[in-house]
């Protein structure tokens, strides 16, 4: 950043206004204002003197240093300051989040424009229905970022939904109690897991091989949720 946005950024975390600012020094607010706009800029007593008021060194107020790995904001200075007040064991607690969170983010490097969610390892039966959720997930999974608002993602196991999902699909699943008819969910019948289209009388394959789970009185009927779509990776 340039002298004028260094200024602001400096006169905002000593909490002075414009006006403030322009009282301490001599000026009026409109010179101020002229400053951090980049119309015009201070002569050299008058930035050694901001530098005072400020607390502020003239390196960082001119943006000299082009080294962005070298250059430190005035938040990031405020953290040195502080952690050389503390003692060797606050250090030491300050030093161990610090590389762990530093090795966190560099291992996962996730895309800006991805979202973690939950990825079951099971999967939601395609064909003659298995067991789903006795356990946790076991892991994450990106998915981008427009689909903030699901759930999780789980895997299509069987065929019974091709064309529309085939065997090892990722589907994206947003929890809902009820869907309307016409519309994918996933589904639980006396504890098997199927993904299936909602009709009318039962649960629908688009596998015409496989024939409609018929609505019985005996049955339970749970819905899991929503399919919003197939995970492309």
């Amino acid at each position: 950043m340039g002298l004028s946005a260094n200024l602001k950024e400096a006169r905002l975390k000593k909490g002075l206004t414009q006006e403030d600012l322009a009282n301490l020094i001599g000026k009026t607010k409109n010179v101020i204002s002229n400053w951090e706009r980049g119309d015009n800029k201070p002569d050299a007593d008058t930035l050694f003197f901001l530098c005072d008021i400020l607390d502020v060194d003239a390196n960082f107020l001119l943006g000299w240093d082009k080294n962005e790995n070298l250059s430190l904001s005035l938040k990031e200075q405020d953290y040195i300051k502080k952690y050389r007040e503390l003692d060797e064991h606050g250090t030491k607690i300050v030093d161990f989040v610090l590389n762990g969170e530093y090795e966190r983010c560099k291992e996962t490097s996730i895309n800006l424009n991805t979202i973690l969610k939950p990825n079951y390892q099971c999967g939601l039966s395609a064909g003659t229905g298995m067991y789903v959720f006795d356990d946790i997930p076991t892991n994450q999974i990106e998915v981008p970022i427009e689909y903030d608002y699901i759930d999780f993602v789980i895997n299509v196991r069987g065929d019974s939904m091709e064309p529309t999902y085939s065997n090892d699909d990722k589907v994206m699943i947003v929890k809902k109690e009820n869907i309307n008819i016409g519309e994918i969910g996933a589904f639980m019948i006396n504890g098997e897991a199927y993904i299936k289209e909602l009709g009318a009388n039962g649960l629908i394959s688009h596998n015409k091989k496989y024939p409609l789970i018929e609505f019985k009185e005996d049955m339970r009927i749970d819905c899991i949720g929503k399919v919003i779509g197939k995970l492309i990776e």
